[in-house]
């Protein structure tokens, strides 16, 4: 179980900027909780981005016990969206874990706006990702991403998700940095730190002891110019 009380909500709304890692962290969240022995679902919202969806993986998640939810075909990415109705059951399900994985920008915070009314709930916690080295992540401009998030779904951001990394090429001084634009971030829009992504084999190599409230991060996704990833 992770520390921080937002991470063991029982649905987990994953929101942000393109390309702040949320697929990676809801691919690792419900597969920690389903070797945990939890149901989960894992619901894929990104009708924005074609690349790095964890649509991608059903075939080995539904294996490790990790329920798929995405919708099918052309109506997908029409403007109008055709959302499948196991959304709507698996957030009315008391008895399972949820993730929603949600397309970047204010773009994707549309079309999680249609579940306002069910997202809501005590049990339900918004998470903002940020990776502080994509573009535009000056504190004014994830300041104003959040805001703007929120006016499209019609909820609140409740914690921020540190997601900060250069994949293989992110050092020590580059994960103190963004620890400290972080803690500058929570304080100054009164929001917490709920958690941050991490990849075990990175923190191992720099030397830096896991701490309670990271979340262990594995890329999981091809990444197109490389070999695919599998899910082990």
């Amino acid at each position: 179980m992770l520390r921080s009380p937002l991470l063991n909500r029982r649905v987990l709304v994953l929101v942000g900027g393109y390309g702040a890692g949320k697929t990676q962290l809801a691919i690792s969240l419900a597969l920690m909780w389903a070797r945990e022995g939890q149901r989960v679902a894992l619901v894929d919202l990104d009708l924005i981005n074609p690349y790095f969806r964890s649509r991608e993986l059903t075939e080995p998640l539904e294996v490790e016990g990790v329920e798929v939810i995405r919708p099918e075909g052309d109506l997908a990415f029409a403007e109008n969206p055709s959302l499948p109705p196991q959304i709507d059951g698996a957030l009315r399900d008391k008895t399972r874990r949820v993730v929603l994985d949600v397309g970047g920008n204010e773009t994707g915070a549309t079309i999680v706006g249609r579940y306002h009314n069910l997202l809501e709930a005590s049990d339900i916690a918004v998470l903002q990702v940020v990776n502080v080295f994509r573009p535009f992540s000056t504190l004014e401009e994830i300041e104003n991403l959040r805001l703007a998030i929120e006016r499209k779904s019609h909820l609140k951001v409740q914690g921020w998700i540190n997601n900060s990394n250069l994949i293989a090429w992110t050092t020590l001084e580059n994960w103190q940095a963004a620890a400290e634009l972080m803690q500058n971030l929570a304080e100054q829009s009164k929001i917490p730190l709920a958690a941050c992504g991490v990849n075990p084999q990175w923190a191992n190599k720099v030397g830096l002891p896991w701490e309670p409230d990271w979340i262990p991060v594995e890329r999981y996704l091809n990444l197109g110019w490389k070999d695919p990833v599998k899910v082990q």
